[in-house]
């Protein structure tokens, strides 16, 4: 029997019937609104059940470790491939759980700027809509037992068909809402060519610590005519997105030919080399490592305490950019031989710093700034500490300050910023092509500031 509800509630329900109405797919331009980007940092729910997909580098199971997606060509290269070209993409990761999970993947395509572009599955790939990771082995002559996975795509189950922005989805028992976790990774077509050139800052404050990067693009034969709507410049240092330069338009235009030269906008902070330590071995203790102990919970490597370079003279050494590489010189077989070792991260310090966070960041933290890599101030010490289980190997990080409130992380008081500092820099050029209503990436240069 239905109640006639007082007039209030009447009032309360219209008002919250109209509300959802009115947001819940609302449009803009006839089209329908895109995705939002979520901060998973604070919000817990979403479209996977309890685990909210924002289209970034992130984990989601705290079993899931060592997660590492590359180009077939190295280890160290990004996971950046011609769309059909010879090389593939190579995803591995570790499962710590106790009991075997089928995992599964799904491919979904992105803007330029990491929102859903709404495509189906149809529309960006043939074969399979999703498919399982059948490559699995389990890990021997560890302490910690693990189960490995190996993933090589696009293959002859899923292929690809349009280049762009992609993020691999991957879940466990057939459950996509059961997610492990999301891997960004790119598909160029290359049309476009790209010509950096790499200087110390135009202002002259800034000259000592700041690079420049001027940029010309050649289109060749894209079909574009206004390049100043159609084509999305992005550019990232040492492939970090939270301080990537994004939304510039050209200075001018000269036949085909874009060129980017600003004084501000296209200049990063010069940061410095990148810190590392040796992991390949539990029976010595290598550089930058002050002792190796086997406790009852496993190995445990203390890491030399290590000091802000905010103020200090600028060092030239050969890093590999913040990325890792993983390694056993004990064992044959790294991926699988390899144990995992409690690292002891110690940044000393003369006090606490100001009104922010420092994240202990690099490829080891999925290129993010992730509350699960924030240091915590310890007033006994004088230090930021922090504890990471990871997999022996060799690694660079760097500690990044971020200021609360804000989205990018900082070398200003953490590592110091060096004009001289040895970058690699990837440039990326997109096409709005209005004709399939997705962004195509159209060109693609990768360089380091040596050898510029």
């Amino acid at each position: 029997m239905f109640i006639n509800p007082p007039a209030p509630l009447k009032m309360i329900l219209v008002l919250i019937v109209s509300f959802g109405l009115h947001t819940s797919g609302q449009a803009q331009n006839g089209k329908p609104a895109k995705t939002p980007k979520i901060n998973l940092e604070e919000s817990k729910e979403g479209y996977y059940g309890d685990k909210v997909v924002d289209y970034t580098n992130r984990k989601y199971d705290d079993e899931i470790r060592s997660i590492i997606l590359h180009s077939s060509a190295s280890e160290l290269e990004p996971p950046i491939i011609n769309l059909d070209g010879a090389e593939t993409l190579i995803l591995r990761f570790d499962d710590l759980s106790e009991d075997v999970r089928e995992m599964n993947y799904a491919f979904e395509h992105c803007s330029h700027d990491w929102i859903s572009s709404d495509l189906q599955p149809m529309d960006f790939q043939e074969g399979f809509n999703s498919d399982i990771i059948s490559d699995y082995q389990f890990s021997f002559n560890t302490v910690r037992n693990y189960t490995n996975y190996r993933l090589e795509f696009p293959n002859d189950r899923i292929r690809l068909t349009r280049s762009g922005n992609y993020i691999i989805k991957v879940y466990a028992n057939n459950d996509p809402e059961d997610i492990m976790f999301v891997a960004r990774f790119m598909l160029v077509e290359p049309r476009a060519t790209v010509e950096p050139t790499v200087r110390n800052s135009s202002v002259v404050s800034d000259r000592d610590r700041r690079q420049e990067i001027d940029i010309e693009v050649n289109l060749g034969n894209v079909p574009t005519a206004n390049p100043f709507a159609e084509i999305e410049l992005v550019v990232l240092q040492n492939y970090r997105w939270d301080n990537a330069k994004r939304g510039l338009k050209p200075s001018f235009v000269k036949d085909n030919t874009l060129i980017y030269d600003y004084q501000n906008e296209l200049t990063f902070d010069g940061g410095n080399e990148f810190r590392f330590f040796d992991a390949k071995s539990v029976r010595y203790r290598s550089e930058n490592v002050s002792d190796v102990k086997l406790e009852e919970d496993g190995y445990h490597i203390y890491l030399t305490p290590q000091k802000s370079r905010a103020y200090s003279q600028y060092m030239f050494q050969r890093d590999i950019n913040g990325r890792l590489l993983i390694k056993n010189d004990d064992m044959q077989d790294a991926h699988l031989e390899s144990d995992y070792v409690q690292v002891h991260f110690t940044m000393s310090v003369d006090a606490m710093l100001g009104n922010g966070n420092v994240f202990i960041f690099g490829q080891l933290s999925n290129w993010s700034l992730n509350k699960d890599f924030r240091m915590n101030y310890n007033p006994e010490n004088l230090a930021y500490e922090k504890t990471l289980l990871l997999k022996q190997g060799y690694y660079n990080f760097m500690y990044l300050w971020q200021y609360v409130n804000k989205e990018t992380g900082e070398t200003s008081l953490t590592e110091g910023n060096h004009s001289e500092t040895e970058n690699e820099y990837l440039i990326l050029v997109y096409f709005k092509d209005q004709s399939n209503f997705s962004d195509r990436l159209i060109g693609f240069k990768k360089f380091s500031t040596l050898a510029n």
